[in-house]
């Protein structure tokens, strides 16, 4: 009882020694490598968006099922 008891308490010193290794360890990207990160998510948002106008184009272009309304339907008959 007593072992399991000692890893429950030393989960948590485990996780904040590991968290702290890794903060020393990481390093701020420098500029070149900055610009490179950017440029890189600017073209998945263009891959992206124009992913998501083909598929809004195509959908757009797809007859639905839908029954239009008309305000003759609204009224009751006589």
């Amino acid at each position: 009882m007593s072992d399991a008891m000692q890893e429950v308490l030393d989960m948590p010193k485990e996780f904040i020694k590991d968290g702290t290794q890794f903060m020393n360890r990481c390093t701020k990207p420098d500029r070149k490598e900055f610009l490179k990160i950017c440029q890189a998510v600017g073209v998945g948002f263009l891959i992206m968006g124009a992913v998501g106008y083909l598929v809004k184009l195509g959908t757009s272009r797809v007859p639905t099922q839908r029954h239009e309304l008309s305000p003759s339907d609204l009224t009751m008959p006589p």
